[in-house]
């Protein structure tokens, strides 16, 4: 894995963008820290505000395509019009909305995040014909915790982050007239610019992994995340 692979990981994984890092096949390792391979990752964006018993509603959704170690393409998924081929919406939801069609946007409402997390993918695969391999749920907080380990955050254009990362974006969409996704991206592309010094680089990682404890990044298989951190590319970091 190069540095430049190993840097984009540590200081983007908790915006989900460079999470198909995570589905690397390990058993194709090679004694220099190589990871061969093709994979698909879903990324979630999940926003706990809307309560229900799950990690929240998908404010926004990514499909990464990652190609021996390289990210070979990136496609935005808006969840608002998505939905499953066949499993009905939770009662709340129907009752509510009076449709019982189950959207992307409520794939993560049940308790059991593997069946949250194959709705999703079921739901992603039946309207883009994309099937991924992995999983990653990714919450606002442990964005804010990110930002706040490495600030100042600077996007170009559009100031400072001094505010929650999803007001933030919220802030791009409505006074920058950005999409969603491209909000995202201009996001994470500053964090990574915030990032490059060898001491930010360390408490990024300290902030990913105490969020990932704290139930705010959730990576499905969850032994991608272990076998990952453990990796010796990564030593040269500390």
């Amino acid at each position: 894995m190069s540095r430049k692979i190993a840097i984009i990981l540590l200081v983007i994984i908790v915006l989900g963008l460079i999470a198909a890092i995570l589905v690397y096949t390990y058993e194709t390792k090679v004694k220099t820290g190589t990871m061969l391979g093709n994979h698909t990752v879903l990324i979630l964006a999940a926003d706990p505000s809307e309560t229900r018993p799950g990690p929240g509603a998908v404010d926004m959704a990514f499909v990464v395509v990652v190609k021996n170690g390289t990210i070979a393409n990136m496609t935005p998924i808006y969840p608002g019009a998505l939905t499953h081929p066949n499993e009905s919406a939770p009662t709340d939801i129907a009752s509510m909305s009076g449709d019982d069609k189950l959207y992307l946007h409520d794939t993560l409402w049940w308790s059991d995040v593997n069946k949250d997390v194959k709705l999703a993918q079921e739901t992603v695969e039946y309207n883009t014909n994309i099937t991924t391999d992995s999983v990653v749920i990714v919450k606002p907080e442990a964005v804010d915790a990110l930002i706040n380990a490495i600030g100042p955050v600077y996007v170009p254009n559009q100031g400072y982050v001094n505010m929650t990362a999803i007001d933030f974006l919220r802030e791009e969409q409505n006074n920058g007239n950005m999409t969603r996704g491209d909000a995202v991206e201009s996001l994470a592309a500053a964090i990574k610019n915030a990032s490059y010094s060898k001491a930010k680089r360390s408490k990024a990682f300290t902030a990913i992994t105490d969020q990932y404890s704290k139930g705010n990044i959730i990576v499905i298989p969850p032994s991608l995340f272990y076998e990952l951190l453990g990796d010796e590319s990564l030593n040269w970091i500390f």
